[in-house]
């Protein structure tokens, strides 16, 4: 059955998911993908015929006749266009967070299930052929019970006025530590430290699992990396790298993986195909993950650090 795909929000990231369906859109049966941006001049820089070109976002639905919308807006908008998207009879694919706030994010899951739609976000990175396949080599028992996770992710550009590294960037890590550790959930935050552009987080988790997360923006060198330490060796994943990863035990083996599709196109084809197996983050966890970051969030005092605190369930 064909598709129709509206893009809300054309500028860096949205214009990646832009490229990602035009190659998915065989595969997928994507009969139409249209853009659309408030601002001019994002809709002029996209040269493709292809891609039919629109500038209001309340208009989106009922002019192209769409089945799903995803949601490359900033953070802030999220609530408001999911809420919005839901309500038009569409599926929605919201960048994350879906939302800056727990009862935000509540409410969309709500109106999800309401209006039988669905309802995804962008964890891509546990679509990450590397880590789907460093999962299993976990689960197998290679390295050990999981001792720590370490996730860095630091870059040289400037980040979005609005937004907060930890909403943005840290949220990957948190959610990647549920991936890995199936679905557990963190205990309490045992430190935060930064600003709005740079954060350090640490986490436990049952077991004595230790999570610790690096990120921000306008760092001195691009670094995104994810190290797994188990009882007796450990996985380190370098995330611009999707054909191999390094398992250190005895000795050093670099472990080779494949895959037809980068993590932005397979946590897309996975949206379009909501039949089908997934490993895409329940509802369930990405709630937890929102009111993760948000406890975070308001912790951060002037000097950037906190006491420990219980998370409540």
């Amino acid at each position: 059955m064909s598709q129709r795909v509206g893009v809300v929000g054309c500028g860096r990231w949205g214009s990646k998911h832009l490229r990602a369906l035009e190659k998915l859109a065989e595969e997928t049966d994507i009969e139409c993908i249209v853009a659309c941006d408030v601002h001019p001049t994002a809709l002029a820089r996209i040269e493709n015929d292809r891609i039919l070109l629109h500038h209001d976002p309340f208009t989106l639905v009922e002019q192209f006749n769409l089945d799903s919308v995803i949601v490359a807006t900033p953070n802030e908008t999220h609530y408001d266009l999911g809420t919005m998207f839901l309500n038009k009879g569409v599926d929605v694919f919201l960048e994350k967070p879906i939302a800056t706030t727990f009862d935000d994010a509540s409410s969309l899951v709500s109106t999800s299930v309401h209006e039988g739609k669905t309802l995804k976000s962008g964890f891509l990175l546990r679509f990450h052929p590397c880590i789907v396949d460093a999962r299993t080599q976990i689960r197998s028992g290679r390295i050990g019970a999981i001792q720590t996770i370490r996730y860095s992710k630091n870059v040289q550009r400037q980040g979005d006025e609005s937004s907060h590294a930890l909403d943005t960037l840290a949220i990957h890590g948190i959610d990647l530590a549920e991936f890995l550790l199936d679905g557990q959930t963190p205990l309490r935050i045992s430190e935060v430290v930064g600003s709005r552009t740079s954060c350090a987080l640490t986490l436990e988790f049952p077991n004595q699992v230790e999570i610790s997360i690096d990120v921000g923006w306008e760092a001195e060198a691009d670094v995104a990396e994810l190290e797994v330490v188990g009882r007796n060796g450990k996985i380190l994943v370098q995330l611009q790298q999707h054909e191999q990863y390094d398992i250190l035990k005895d000795h050093s083996t670099i472990q080779s993986v494949e895959s037809n599709h980068t993590p932005l196109e397979a946590v897309l084809l996975d949206f379009l195909r909501p039949d089908s197996a997934s490993l895409a983050a329940p509802t369930g966890s990405i709630l937890r993950t929102v009111k993760c970051v948000e406890q975070a969030r308001l912790q951060l005092t002037a000097q950037g650090r906190s006491k420990t605190r219980e998370l409540k369930r």
